[in-house]
């Protein structure tokens, strides 16, 4: 038997999942639905998805919907898939199509159901210093991460856990899970499980937007700070501004320092740059940063040219 199976997604986590679809013989990828080809970088070279690249090299069919619900049904009509797996697609797929799956179409999501409901729960969790996130394989409902829940998976968060080291121990993690679950709910070894809709957080994209990525030295707390340059790796990026130039920083973490300024204010010592915050025992520690038209580096690196010789100094001793 082969379960004629429709893949939904973009990015290179959706094709971890697709890649361990496609090795299972009990699952026939009959076509897969993700993004037109879009302009990239500079240059804005037209390019596929990460999945529509996989899915060509395995000779999988591809369909591109752009939300277009008579594009959903031709797919229906022309490749009658049972069951549809869905993994950080970025469109919003019709209620009829949902329906003329015999099976569903099953929703791989970054969080704990029904918290973190939305579009970066990674990120979010971070951001708001949880201890555990988690997998929550579903059942796609037409509103945003509402539908019933086949398993929860939880993964503790580390406390130097980025969004791309702690996205790459979910994607592995759900990999390993996805296959036995489908099994599973097909088999009929699965009861659904409502969610409390009351207990429903959201998160959107707006939430880690350039703007939203601005340290404001004045009304976050170091910890609050330390957590935000963890979260918004390898996009936005957390900045700041000094001397009239943009800095993004990669890398920090908090040390005591007793020197005296305002929140914001960039203490150089002989190997270390220590912005102020608003608590005045606690200083962030920048170890890696980008100034706006050099290269990323380490602080080392950065000391050496004259970028901060306008900085308070003060001797590594102090």
């Amino acid at each position: 038997m082969h379960m004629k199976t429709v893949f939904l997604g973009t990015s290179w986590e959706s094709v971890e999942a697709l890649k361990v679809l496609h090795n299972d013989p009990y699952f026939e990828i009959v076509c897969v639905i993700t993004s037109p080809d879009k302009p990239v970088g500079r240059k804005q070279i037209l390019s596929k998805s990460d999945v529509k690249i996989f899915a060509e090299k395995a000779k999988i069919p591809v369909v591109h919907t752009e939300s277009n619900r008579e594009k959903y049904n031709e797919v229906l009509k022309k490749y009658k898939p049972e069951i549809g797996v869905c993994k950080a697609f970025g469109e919003i797929v019709p209620n009829e199509f949902l329906e003329n799956l015999r099976y569903g179409c099953i929703n791989i999501h970054f969080s704990i159901l029904p918290k973190y409901r939305g579009a970066v729960p990674i990120q979010k969790a971070i951001l708001n210093g949880e201890k555990e996130t988690g997998i929550s394989i579903m059942l796609m409902s037409q509103n945003l991460d509402e539908g019933d829940v086949l398993k929860i998976s939880k993964e503790k968060i580390k406390k130097d856990d980025t969004n791309i080291t702690l996205r790459k121990r979910l994607v592995n993690r759900s990999s390993k899970i996805l296959i036995p679950t489908l099994k599973d709910w097909i088999n009929g070894k699965i009861t659904p499980q409502k969610q409390d809709h009351s207990k429903a957080t959201y998160c959107w994209q707006k939430d880690i937007s350039k703007e939203k990525a601005k340290i404001l030295w004045n009304n976050y707390e170091p910890e609050y700070i330390e957590r935000m340059v963890r979260a918004l790796l390898p996009w936005p990026i957390a900045w700041t501004e000094w001397n009239r130039k943009r800095i993004q920083i990669f890398d920090v973490d908090i040390v005591k320092c007793d020197e005296q300024g305002n929140p914001g204010d960039l203490i150089v010592r002989e190997n270390s740059l220590l912005f102020k915050t608003i608590n005045n025992e606690r200083c962030i520690n920048v170890k890696e940063l980008k100034i706006e038209g050099k290269k990323k580096m380490t602080t080392i690196e950065a000391l050496r040219g004259k970028t901060f010789a306008q900085a308070h100094s003060k001797p590594d001793s102090v």
